[in-house]
This record gives C-alpha cells, structure tokens and sequence, in this order.
C-alpha cells in the first residue's frame, strides 16, 4: 500500500511539474496580458513557453517584446537571447532608442550589451543616412501623444479606477486625436504620404491618427491609405482595421472582427462579422492571429 501511494505521490508531482502545452500565440496572449499587470517573472515564463510552442512563429516585435520583458525579470541570460535571435534573424532590424530603452537598463551591466549596441547603432546610422530626421521626430512625437493616453486608459480600465479618473483620460485622448489630425493633414499636405525611403515604418503613424478619427476622415483617406499598402509602404492589417472600424461606425457587418464593443449587459462583445465562417481566413490573409485567440487576448466574446 505505501508503495502504491508513493507511485501515485510520484506522478501527481511529475504531473504538477509539467509545462502546459500551449499555442504560440496563446502563450504570447497570456504573457502579453502578464505585462500589463506588470507581472514581468509570468510574462517572461510565458514567452519561454511561446518560443518552444510546436507552432512558434515569431516576429521581429515578438523578439523584442520578450527582450524587454526577460530583462525587466532580472533574467539577462534569456534577454541577450532574444536579442540576438532578434538582430541575426532581420538583418535591417534597429530600434532608435535601442540605447535608452528603459526596459533593457538592467542589461547595460553586462560585457555583451555594447557588442548589440554598437551592432544595433551601426545599422541605425547606415539605414537613416538619408531620412528626414526632422519629420520623423514630429511623427514620433505625435505617436507618442496618441498612445500615451490610450495606455493610461487601458491600465485605469483594467485596474477599475473610479469614472471620474476614465472620463478624464476619454478627454484627454480626444484632445489628442483632434491635435494629431491636424497635424497628420498638415504633413499631407507638403510631403503627400511619407515613404519609408525617408521616414521608415515611423509613416504608420499617419494610419494610426486617421485610424482614430472620425470616419468622415477614414473615408476621405482610405483610398490614400490602401495605395500605400499596395506599395509595400504600410503593412495590410491597418487596411483590414481600418475597413473594420469604417464598417462598424457606418452599421455595417465588419469582415475581419478587430472591432470590440460592450452589449446591453456591459460585456465585450466582437461586433457583427460578416461571415463566422471565413473570418479566420480572412484574418490570415493580412497577417492577424485566428479570432478565438484575439478575441481571448482581449476579454471579448463571439
């Protein structure tokens, strides 16, 4: 009988120690959801778990993410991990503020911090030789006038802090939103849409402001906005959550389900889908993650 107990005792601890099998992008989900509570030591055991997913498919933001966090969880061994694998895998990959990233600031210790920082540096200096640093730094500026209170509204939602502190950062990003617009149509109009041969990606942020306006403005730009996806110069899924937005505020079933609001009862819901069936499809097409697995990262029902 002691023998047997012991057997049982074994696998249940066996059983205790095992990793979870998890998907790839719902170990990122989980690890990403860690982050923002600021629970950096789960969040770094997520992205353990999501780079050894049987379907781990990682991209360049999935690398510098779990940098980040691993360095934010005291483990550098793993953070000069995923930036190696980061800077061997894109070999164009640079960040301009690579060097004064306060998540990496535990890393600057280490002997192998400035070999990736002058690597990092180099290319930066190579790529940008002939960007317009002046409007770069206005888009990044206006990015940063965006997000910021968008973060702010996300952690007081999540941390269920009292409405008038909600309201607030409500107003506060619509006085963003209108600054920004006005900014994005004046940089329209003197340089048309920026390409990447003079601001790089930072020309996703013209996307990001329209995407945020009334929809009067999506319209008016789509059409601008989808050529310069066509080029090559913005990536496809702006163009599908833009379509999905446009849709959604004009009483329209949206095709690709980025869209979340609250039903009768106050719950998160995915707007109407045009088709349940093909969204998945639809979603791959532009580069977005199944439904089930976005619609879990953000707390909403389908």
């Amino acid at each position: 009988m002691k023998f047997r107990t012991s057997i049982f005792l074994l696998i249940s601890i066996i059983t205790s120690c095992a990793k979870p099998s998890l998907s790839f992008q719902t170990a990122i989900n989980k690890a990403d959801s860690c982050y923002m509570a600021q629970d950096y030591t789960r969040a770094n055991y997520y992205y353990k778990l999501a780079f050894a997913a049987n379907d781990a498919a990682p991209q360049d933001y999935h690398y510098s993410n779990a940098a980040s966090v691993a360095s934010m969880a005291g483990d550098e061994q793993t953070a000069f991990l995923r930036l190696d694998q980061l800077i061997s895998t894109n070999k164009e990959w640079y960040s301009s503020n690579f060097a004064t990233n306060p998540d990496y600031k535990h890393l600057h210790n280490f002997p192998q911090w400035q070999i990736f920082r002058d690597t990092v540096e180099a290319r930066q200096e190579r790529i940008e030789r002939n960007y317009d640093k002046a409007l770069i730094a206005h888009l990044q500026a206006i990015h940063e006038r965006d997000q910021k209170p968008r973060h702010d509204f996300l952690f007081a939602y999540k941390t269920n802090s009292n409405e008038r502190t909600i309201d607030s950062l409500v107003h506060e990003m619509q006085r963003a939103d209108s600054m920004n617009l006005i900014e994005i149509q004046d940089i329209l109009q003197i340089y048309g849409f920026p390409s990447k041969a003079i601001v790089g990606t930072n020309n996703s942020v013209i996307w990001l402001v329209i995407q945020h306006s009334d929809v009067e403005y999506q319209k008016t730009f789509y059409p601008m906005l989808r050529k310069a996806a066509e080029q090559g110069e913005i990536s496809w899924d702006n163009i599908a959550l833009l379509e999905d937005r446009i849709n959604m505020f004009e009483g329209r079933p949206q095709k690709y389900g980025s869209q979340v609001v609250e039903d009768s009862a106050g719950e998160r819901v995915i707007y109407t889908l045009l088709n349940r069936d093909s969204v998945d499809i639809w979603r791959s097409a532009v580069g977005l993650n199944p439904l089930d697995e976005y619609a879990k990262q953000m707390n909403a029902k389908w």
